[in-house]
């Protein structure tokens, strides 16, 4: 715990002076966190010299909202943030180059099922609703008693008042458009899947 403390106040130390334009300062958080970044990117982008240059990018903005910086934040957590959505807007605009899309595709697939999972998290919220909204009220259900709440078929079943054949039917097709929802908005998915590859470092 006293380890733990004596780190907390460099790190405090350390955004004080990042925040007041000290190069040094802003070289070790670089030193510390550039590496992991690159190699995070990389498993979703496939090409180093992109990687690389998300990566200069994401310090770049670092080092331009320095000012902004307030000396008590989670570091590790506000340069996840910004990363996200730098690789959010650079999926985004991918969205008319065909070979890329199919290339990434390849990464959602290899990678769905974490996907799907951090869904559920309350950091995820707002995009499953967005996936959700593909859904009729009935498969809505199953997908939220099944998938979210831990029902059993049987218990999905009688919740709803019909069959268990139903509701894995509901559930397939369900579970079909998320992942077609999920695939066709790459932007969405990649974002995800930083947080996933992110958070778990």
């Amino acid at each position: 715990m006293a380890e733990q403390q004596v780190q907390d106040i460099g790190q405090i130390e350390l955004l004080l002076k990042l925040r007041n334009g000290d190069e040094s300062a802003f070289t070790y958080f670089y030193k510390l966190y550039s590496g992991q970044m690159y190699v995070n990117i990389l498993k979703m982008v496939k090409d180093e010299q992109i990687a690389e240059e998300l990566v200069q990018e994401l310090f770049t903005k670092i080092w331009h909202k320095r000012e902004v910086i307030h000396h008590a934040i989670d570091f590790k957590a506000y340069l996840y943030k910004i990363g996200q959505n730098l690789v959010y807007d650079f999926f985004r605009k991918l969205q008319r180059n065909q070979q890329m899309q199919e290339r990434f595709r390849q990464v959602v697939t290899e990678y769905y099922s974490h996907i799907e999972e951090s869904l559920h998290l309350k950091e995820s919220e707002q995009l499953l609703e967005k996936a959700l909204g593909k859904l009729s009220a009935q498969q809505r259900k199953a997908y939220q008693l099944c998938k979210m709440d831990g029902y059993t078929y049987k218990e999905a079943a009688e919740e709803m008042g019909i069959s268990v054949h139903t509701v894995k039917e509901y559930l397939t097709r369900a579970n079909f458009l998320v992942k077609e929802y999920l695939m066709g908005h790459l932007d969405i998915s990649m974002s995800i899947l930083f947080f996933i590859i992110f958070k778990y470092k």
